[in-house]
């Protein structure tokens, strides 16, 4: 029955290869170099005269097609080489359709006094990869005529976005809090997406975030608190005692280990389809409900709701982010805890802390300064000793 499927498959295919090669042959009508001087025609010329070429894409683009059939039902790519090896540019134009097809969806919450974090960091991604980004951006229904301008008159403009209301549940100025209604502001997000926080700058191709492997049992990726490497966060010790209230009611039975590392939820990659087979936001949203009469935050100065449900439901289900793609910690002093060599080739620098680049002095404030994109209403400035000092 195999070597029947097999010789019938071979059969189709040298019948459709003799078809297709008749289809090409008479599509070329026209001589070597015949090409470059259709090119040095004016913008005039009739458009029947572009019907060979037409024709010829669109043999060359079945013949990609065959190829990948060819190696999809034969397992083998000996004869998918060989198609390659005669025509070359084949396989190129293959995958350059693949590449361009993968949209890396990005996720950023701000307001008012964040929207300049924002639209560096989205300058940041864009500068920095060839990949198709789609942005979810969040922000308060009253600041998202201000953005839309800002994109609309700058170097953003070429930039694909959604952009969606904060829900009305989000504590006000915690625009940190989206996190958790992610799946309430924008239900038609699907798959794999990278939150970013919007004191970020991106360094590295954002499409190797995508391309990291995760299996569907985690609920995402994170960097762990731990492995910071500066060297004045560590001595924070970002326990889950100092993060969470372990006494909470609802925690009573749920096994959380104290001294267990807790992990940054500013930056992360998930799948949002994977959350929602879980449930995930049904359960980040009630932990934080159950936080009215018990606080669910532990002692430590930054911890809220939002952080604490993260941190329980995702208790041992996530995975680590690459250490250069997520430099953290840029914001918790003034003065600088990493070298510049180690800062230029972090892939991703987060200003976490209280001194944001522009709106205190912080370290490294050079690198966000970059990709800084000035409101061209001028409603949104850096405070002016930054400004003064980057020209």
């Amino acid at each position: 029955m195999v070597h029947t499927k097999l010789k019938v498959c071979v059969v189709v295919t040298s019948v459709g290869w003799s078809l297709l090669l008749a289809y090409v042959m008479s599509s070329l009508k026209w001589q070597p170099g015949s090409i470059t001087d259709s090119q040095r025609r004016s913008a005039h010329a009739s458009q029947a005269d572009n019907v060979p070429l037409a024709r010829a894409a669109k043999s060359h683009v079945l013949l990609g097609e065959l190829i990948e059939a060819a190696k999809m039902n034969n397992g083998s790519q000996s004869k998918a080489s060989s198609l390659q090896r005669i025509f070359p540019g084949v396989s190129a134009s293959i995958n350059n359709t693949q590449n361009s097809g993968k949209t890396v969806k990005i996720v950023i919450s701000g307001n008012e006094e964040t929207l300049l974090g924002v639209t560096a960091a989205m300058n940041s991604v864009v500068t920095n990869t060839k990949s198709s980004v789609h942005f979810y951006v969040t922000l308060p229904k009253i600041v998202i005529p201000d953005f839309r301008k800002w994109v609309l008159q700058t170097k953003l403009k070429k930039v694909n976005y959604t952009i969606r209301p904060h829900v009305r549940l989000m504590p006000k100025g915690k625009p940190q809090f989206a996190k958790i209604y992610l799946q309430s502001i924008f239900p038609d997000l699907d798959g794999r997406f990278i939150y970013l926080d919007s004191d970020v700058i991106v360094q590295g191709d954002i499409i190797e975030l995508m391309d990291l492997p995760m299996k569907k049992s985690y609920l995402g990726a994170f960097s762990e608190d731990c492995s910071s490497g500066s060297k004045w966060f560590g001595l924070a010790k970002p326990r889950y005692s100092a993060h969470i209230n372990l006494k909470h009611p609802k925690l009573r039975g749920v096994k959380i280990k104290p001294k267990s590392c807790t992990f940054n939820t500013d930056v992360f990659v998930a799948d949002m389809t994977v959350w929602k087979s879980s449930n995930v936001s049904l359960l980040l949203v009630d932990w934080v409900n159950s936080s009215k009469h018990d606080p669910l935050y532990g002692l430590d100065p930054e911890a809220d709701e939002a952080e604490a449900a993260m941190l329980i439901v995702m208790y041992r289900r996530v995975l680590p982010l690459p250490h250069l793609w997520h430099v953290r910690d840029l914001g918790v002093i003034p003065g600088a805890s990493y070298s510049k060599q180690f800062i230029q080739k972090a892939k991703l620098l987060h200003w976490n802390g209280h001194y944001k680049p522009w709106s205190r002095r912080a370290s490294f404030m050079e690198s966000w300064f970059k990709y800084y994109v000035p409101d061209p209403n001028k409603k949104y400035k850096p405070i002016k000793i930054f400004s003064q000092e980057t020209k």
